[in-house]
């Protein structure tokens, strides 16, 4: 069986990373799930939330993505999204204050039709814990 398989995260102005991978872990609109070489095939949206990927190596490569989609085949697993930020991408002290206002706005909200104030509290966590796990 393969160690590696083919990994790529495409964003619609670029190719953000392509090389082989050992495992993705992704945030399916279900939940998080993780793909491993001979994985069976599966076609996903994604959530706002950090993409992780072991890769060969051993390293680590992270995105925040905002949603998109996760195509697993057994020898090969794309990742299609509009934004995906690495830590270098992200400027925690202005993330910090995306949030604060986000939480703000959420909060005024009171449980009215508060969607898109959800969303930016996820977007703002995820760029957040991309940078926090690289040290920034």
């Amino acid at each position: 069986m393969a160690s590696t398989v083919d990994f790529s995260v495409v964003t619609p102005s670029e190719v953000k990373f392509e090389g082989k991978a050992e495992i993705v872990v992704a945030p399916g609109a279900a939940g998080d799930l993780g793909a491993l070489p001979q994985h069976a095939p599966l076609l996903t949206t994604l959530r706002i939330g950090v993409l992780r990927a072991t890769v060969a190596g051993p390293s680590r490569v992270e995105y925040a993505v905002k949603a998109g989609f996760l195509q697993v085949l057994p020898e090969k697993v794309v990742v299609l999204t509009d934004t995906a930020l690495a830590a270098s991408d992200v400027d925690a002290d202005a993330v910090r204050a995306d949030l604060r206002g986000a939480e703000k706005a959420l909060a005024a909200k009171r449980g009215a039709d508060d969607s898109a104030e959800r969303d930016a509290v996820a977007w703002a966590n995820a760029r957040l814990e991309v940078c926090h796990r690289t040290g920034l």
